[in-house]
């Protein structure tokens, strides 16, 4: 069956390239830091001149919400053309899972919108998470070689008690699980470093807020072990999580 033929009024700005969108973690009915991702996603929109003001805000909706576990997802399009919401109930990744994280061949503009903002422009991050298996992470290298982000994920690394992350001017996003980490570690170096900085990692984790932070335990031909401060945050942000359903 075709689908409906959708008439657009004259002048209408929807772009099918052109569009920004955030997902939540829902427990139970309830969608885990709301604000922080509301946040996330008037950045997005400023960033790319898609909304003027308020004109869509999903917060209100947070009531609606089924009493189940999934994704909450916000879609907003050109001057809040085509913006949508939507659920899926699933169930939640297990919070203990960890990844192997390999380097891929594709690489992000360290200022480029598809980089620094989930946009519907994200094909170069489903590519390379597509060519892992699961339980992989790809790792994702801006123009000039350093590192960039997971594939679907933020990063961080541990060498000698010290906490580091790629700076947002690397072509990472400004997650909102990493947003908290810094704000739990504000001493955190936001660092320009190539992927040989991970060689000498005691630790290595990733964030995003499906996943909450998990870490990694094979980056090349090392082995890592659940480090004490992946441990620490990893606590740390579930009781969080906790006061946020309650």
């Amino acid at each position: 069956m075709n689908p409906a033929l959708e008439i657009l009024p004259p002048g209408s700005a929807w772009q099918p390239w052109l569009g920004v969108f955030e997902t939540l973690r829902v427990e139970r009915g309830r969608a885990l830091f709301v604000e922080a991702h509301w946040r996330s996603l008037q950045r997005a929109c400023a960033a790319l001149g898609l909304l003027r003001g308020d004109a869509v805000d999903f917060r209100a909706a947070t009531g609606a919400l089924p009493q189940a576990d999934g994704r909450w997802r916000w879609l907003v399009g050109a001057d809040g053309a085509g913006a949508r919401q939507f659920f899926q109930a699933e169930p939640l990744p297990d919070p203990r899972q960890n990844f192997a994280l390999v380097r891929s061949p594709l690489r992000v503009g360290a200022h480029n919108w598809d980089a620094r903002f989930k946009t519907f422009s994200y094909l170069t991050h489903w590519q390379a998470r597509r060519a892992q298996p699961p339980g992989t992470e790809a790792l994702l290298r801006n123009e000039r070689g350093e590192i960039a982000s997971g594939a679907f994920t933020n990063l961080f690394w541990v060498r000698d008690d010290e906490l580091f992350t790629p700076a947002e001017n690397c072509g990472c996003r400004a997650g909102v699980v990493r947003g908290w980490i810094l704000q739990e570690k504000p001493d955190t170096h936001l660092v320009r470093a190539r992927p040989a900085a991970l060689d000498a990692a005691d630790e290595i984790f990733l964030t995003n807020s499906l996943l909450g932070l998990c870490p990694v335990t094979r980056w090349r031909e090392r082995t890592l072990a659940l480090g004490p401060l992946t441990r620490a945050l990893r606590q740390r942000y579930r009781l969080a999580c906790q006061r946020e359903i309650r």
